[in-house]
């Protein structure tokens, strides 16, 4: 932990980064079409990813254009005039053609910043709940004490934010759940604000993540970020910020919604092997039948509440066993 004059509240954790040979990886899929400006070499990028934020799009833009070199609307697949405004606003616009996803969007930030060499890229929402007047903080936070990764807190030193009960909540489980999931496979922590998307990267992690392909499920992308950084070893830190909430729409994902996809990102992340997905489906198997077999022998139930421990069991130990299973029926689906 770091403690300044002008940053008393920051902190700045994680093991130190070694020299390593990194695996090139496949990038993801490339954008539609780049219109607006486009510098050829962006010191500081400040990238937005947006969906259907015409409202507020303009605004952002033009108070990020203050502090960066060059600011990026990656829109994915907004059906507003978001792409419009933002370009009007002064924005190098990235579309794509379709709807993608938060973390694919994030990818094609990342494959931009590093394809016009900008040596820092700070992230934030389209939406008005960060502030673009803190970008300054984030990133002479980051030149000072070269941490890879600076995230914007709402739950260190003096930030202001008012969360909801049930968001305050929900964010401590996931935070915690987070943090003990990456000490337990890294010996290291991240951050107290897993979920704020309003982040600093520098050039090491720039690279890193352009190359990664897409980035996580959905919103489960931030969580996928972080466990991507303890991989390699990056620094972590926190500043302060406040993240507004008295807004119409702060979010275009139900809680509830929202909460799961984070716990199946961070259950996902702990038993990425496929050995050990594998073993605990058979462990939940094997505990479905030996209930239903109870059930049946021992307390003289149904023959219905048998079947529906296996079947039930049966299920929870596939998805478990094969993540993808949901994805590929969805698209099976859809043909």
């Amino acid at each position: 932990m770091v403690h300044t004059d002008d940053f008393s509240t920051e902190t700045v954790r994680g093991r130190t980064r070694s020299e390593r040979d990194r695996p090139t990886r496949r990038g993801s899929v490339p954008a539609a079409r780049t219109t607006g400006r486009r510098r050829s070499s962006a010191t500081v990028m400040v990238g937005i990813p947006a969906y259907n934020e015409a409202e507020m799009i303009a605004e952002i833009v033009t108070a990020a254009d203050r502090y960066a070199d060059e600011v990026v609307v990656v829109d994915d697949g907004s059906d507003d005039e978001t792409v419009e405004r933002a370009k009007r606003a002064g924005a190098t616009v990235i579309a794509h053609g379709s709807n993608r996803g938060y973390g694919a969007t994030l990818g094609t930030i990342f494959e931009h910043a590093r394809d016009t060499g900008s040596e820092q890229l700070v992230i934030l929402d389209g939406d008005g709940q960060h502030d673009p007047d803190d970008i300054p903080k984030l990133l002479e936070a980051q030149r000072r004490y070269g941490a890879d990764i600076i995230v914007g807190s709402r739950f260190v030193g003096d930030s202001e934010t008012r969360l909801p009960t049930y968001r305050r909540l929900g964010l401590l489980v996931i935070n915690a759940l987070t943090n003990a999931g990456i000490r337990l496979r890294y010996s290291t922590t991240t951050a107290a604000d897993t979920q704020s998307g309003f982040r600093a990267y520098g050039r090491d992690a720039i690279e890193t993540f352009a190359r990664s392909g897409e980035i996580g499920d959905g919103m489960g992308a931030s969580l996928d970020i972080l466990f991507r950084a303890a991989r390699e070893g990056f620094e972590v830190g926190e500043v302060p910020t406040n993240i507004e909430y008295d807004m119409e729409n702060p979010s275009s994902q139900h809680p509830l919604m929202h909460g799961l996809t984070l716990l199946k990102a961070i259950f996902f992340e702990l038993f990425s092997e496929r050995s050990v997905r594998l073993a605990s489906g058979v462990v939940v198997a094997a505990l479905a039948f030996a209930a239903a077999v109870i059930v049946l022998s021992l307390t003289g139930g149904s023959t219905t509440t048998a079947i529906g421990l296996v079947v039930g069991g049966l299920l929870v130990a596939v998805l478990l066993a094969y993540p993808n299973v949901p994805r590929t029926v969805r698209k099976l689906a859809n043909r």
